[in-house]
């Protein structure tokens, strides 16, 4: 059995091949490419794919989980361009200048097509079955983004609907794909994307309530309230759940350290 990385180890490891992908998005068009992924303060959803593939595989952090780590970190980078774009074309009194718009479309192409590339480089039956399964979070965060309404304040529900399909799917995606490379069964996938999607849920809206300002972050914003905290609440204990029944089957401590240590604090949704 090989080593498991740290998490700062495994981060080094995901920039390195990061790196190497988008050292061809050159050009002024391809910049926002770059910037998407290589401004990202962590790596959240492929240090998902990773952990959970490396709580049941022999060989964690072996070249095919990192390469389906780094694939996850070029689709999140594609997932936001695409919500910082419709929310600059939705937002009054922006100028959509034609040149962003077209540099945002064709960087995030670019990070799409790159994500499912490095995914079809996988050996064996996984690169297809991890591509069938990004394709799957690729539509429901289309279908998510078609239906936000960035130019006006969105109710709780609305809200709430917005972050189950942006946030949540790419958190229920990202274990989904770990979870074919560890070739587990149908009871454990699932409950490895209730992990992935609840993790990643209470993140995106501890991590709302927290900010104080609206450009900080795309997407439809809300005023605190104490619907969303507690729907946090709900997606902990979700979350919370699903490892410990997992616990009995995988080795789920790294998983559950990375999800306690890199959720933003705010004790009110305790």
């Amino acid at each position: 059995m090989t080593r498991e990385l740290s998490l700062s180890e495994r981060r080094d490891a995901i920039d390195e091949r990061l790196e190497g992908t988008l050292e061809t998005a050159r050009g002024d068009y391809l910049l926002p490419a770059r910037t998407a992924v290589v401004d990202r303060d962590d790596r959240w959803y492929g240090q998902l794919v990773a952990l959970v593939a490396n709580s049941v595989t022999d060989a964690p952090d072996s070249p095919s989980i990192l390469r389906a780590a780094t694939a996850m970190e070029l689709f999140r980078g594609y997932s936001l361009l695409r919500e910082r774009l419709l929310a600059r074309l939705d937002t009054p009194g922006t100028e959509a200048v034609a040149w962003e718009s077209n540099a945002a479309l064709l960087a995030a192409d670019y990070l799409q097509t790159a994500a499912y590339s490095m995914l079809g480089s996988l050996e064996g039956t996984a690169g297809g079955a991890c591509i069938e399964r990004l394709a799957t979070v690729s539509e429901r965060l289309v279908e998510t983004l078609a239906d936000a309404d960035f130019d006006s304040q969105p109710t709780p529900a609305a809200y709430r609907s917005f972050v189950d399909g942006t946030a949540g799917a790419l958190g229920r995606g990202a274990a989904d794909i770990g979870a074919t490379l560890a070739a587990v069964d149908d009871r454990q996938r699932g409950r490895f994307e209730t992990v992935g999607r609840g993790g990643s849920v209470e993140r995106r809206i501890r991590d709302d309530v927290a900010t104080d300002t609206v450009s900080s972050r795309p997407g439809p914003r809300v005023r605190d309230d104490r619907q969303l905290r507690r729907y946090a609440r709900a997606q902990h204990a979700d979350a919370t759940r699903a490892l410990r029944t997992l616990s009995s089957t995988a080795d789920v401590d790294s998983l559950r350290e990375f999800l306690g240590r890199n959720v933003p604090t705010d004790p009110e949704l305790h």
